[in-house]
């Protein structure tokens, strides 16, 4: 069975107009040829009565003298002149004594046309008739009438002239009519180009914000942004689950090593640096052995502090749940501690290397509580920041910021933005090092996770040092996702 193609909107909105502008180009050129045709009916009259009254004029001078025969052919020729014809009249010896009078000035483009069209067309050798004219005393004259054309081609030009200018004002009216339909039919295309980029950048509100369009075609296409943007927001949705499952699972198995870690190796330990305290005891008297006893003893206590430093980082917030009890909660001020402490512990570990904590926020803002998993995700990303940037980045300055930004909606609602810049040697893979689900692809997904806004951007944006690229890592991240906070305004 064949389907009828549908009908469309579009052609009919942009050529409705043009239509009815084609037709009052039509009428006007109507009106232009029938005034024309009675200008050039009242010229051939005009010329014809002209022509008669020079004949009858010419039939009467045989009785008057030569003075007023000539006066009044002159005055006949003053008041008009037959079309296409020329009067001249000679003395029988050939003395001109009637010319006829010359062409009247018309404009200078009229003029123009005619010298081309002269030179370009030029016209036959003139026709004519002549008769002698007699004279009530001596000899007869002799009037002869020329055929003339150039009548004729100045009023076909100024015919083609009008014709040329309500051509162009239609054409004109045509293509200003269709501007300005294709204006007023295409204009809720910026949306749709809005929408296309924002699903582009991987942004669908300007999707959610389309408004109905006026035209059935491009309903059709915001309709189908519609659905595309629905479609990504479930995939979005579900994938952002799935991130957050897999990053529960990590910190999951993360706590169960730091659980193993502690009750395994560190009861042995402990029980280990018992029994070397037991035998350190008892060789006291034996300087040789106790050198040995008390070196493994601090080989254990050692280990003990490497194993404590891995808990820290296996577990950072220690039990679960926090200082006031809750199971999902940090106070922002215990988070901004554990920054403090993790920036100190680089700076015990590369003296060479300055690092600096900025914390803009106010002090009442510190007894604000964070979602767990938004605390882990910053504590986690400025982690793997700090550790790229010092070991591989050969940096000489690293800045860890965070600032907090409060919404309109309520004190729960706000953004949390976190950067780390450094002075060293830049990335110049920053695409490819994304597309690794490790180091700045992890941190992506974490941030990504909380429906959070990542960039890496070049050193360029303030930088360091005015001398090395450096890098710059920026996220921002909701404090409430489900309010509908997911990006500054």
């Amino acid at each position: 069975m064949m389907h009828r193609r549908p009908l469309l909107d579009l052609p009919r909105l942009v050529m409705r107009r043009a239509i009815l502008v084609g037709l009052l180009a039509v009428v006007l050129a109507v009106v232009v040829g029938l005034h024309r045709a009675q200008d050039a009916i009242d010229d051939e009259v005009e010329a014809a009565l002209t022509l008669a009254a020079i004949v009858a004029r010419l039939g009467t001078a045989t009785s008057i003298d030569d003075v007023q025969a000539l006066a009044a052919l002159r005055a006949l020729q003053a008041d008009g002149r037959p079309r296409h014809l020329e009067l001249t009249l000679h003395t029988a010896d050939g003395q001109l004594l009637l010319s006829p009078p010359a062409e009247p000035t018309a404009s200078a483009l009229l003029d123009g046309l005619a010298r081309l069209h002269r030179r370009l067309l030029p016209a036959s050798d003139k026709r004519s008739v002549s008769w002698p004219v007699a004279r009530p005393s001596g000899p007869p004259w002799t009037a002869t009438l020329h055929a003339s054309s150039e009548g004729e081609r100045r009023e076909a030009l100024a015919d083609l002239v009008g014709i040329f200018v309500v051509l162009l004002a239609g054409i004109a009216g045509l293509l200003l009519v269709m501007r300005w339909n294709m204006r007023q039919a295409f204009a809720p295309l910026t949306a749709l180009l809005d929408a296309i980029g924002g699903i582009e950048r991987q942004a669908l509100e300007p999707v959610r914000r389309l408004p109905t369009m006026p035209i059935r075609e491009l309903e059709s296409i915001a309709t189908a942004l519609r659905h595309l943007a629905a479609g990504l927001a479930l995939a979005e949705d579900r994938r952002r689950l799935l991130s957050q499952k897999v990053l529960t699972l990590q910190e999951d198995e993360r706590t169960r090593l730091a659980r193993e870690l502690h009750d395994e190796f560190g009861q042995r330990l402990t029980a280990l640096r018992v029994d070397a305290a037991w035998l350190a005891r008892q060789v006291a008297d034996r300087p040789d052995l106790l050198g040995v006893v008390q070196g493994m003893s601090a080989r254990c206590a050692e280990v003990q502090h490497d194993i404590r430093q891995m808990l820290v980082d296996l577990r950072p917030f220690g039990p679960i749940g926090g200082d006031a009890g809750s199971p999902d909660v940090l106070p922002l001020e215990r988070l901004c501690t554990m920054l403090d402490a993790l920036v100190q512990s680089w700076r015990d570990t590369r003296a060479a290397t300055t690092f600096t904590l900025v914390l803009d926020m106010a002090p009442a803002d510190m007894a604000m509580e964070l979602p767990l998993d938004l605390a882990l995700t910053i504590y986690r990303i400025s982690q793997e920041a700090l550790t790229n940037a010092a070991r591989h980045a050969q940096a000489r300055h690293i800045a860890l910021q965070l600032r907090l930004q409060h919404a309109p909606d309520g004190p729960d609602c706000g953004w949390l933005h976190w950067s780390v810049r450094d002075d060293g040697i830049g990335l110049a893979g920053a695409a490819a090092a994304l597309q690794r689900g490790n180091g700045l692809g992890g941190m992506q997904e974490r941030v990504w996770a909380q429906s959070g806004e990542w960039q890496v951007l070049d050193g360029d944006h303030a930088p360091l040092d005015a001398h090395r690229p450096g890098l710059l890592l920026r996220a921002c991240l909701p404090l409430n996702p489900s309010a509908g906070s997911t990006a500054p305004p």
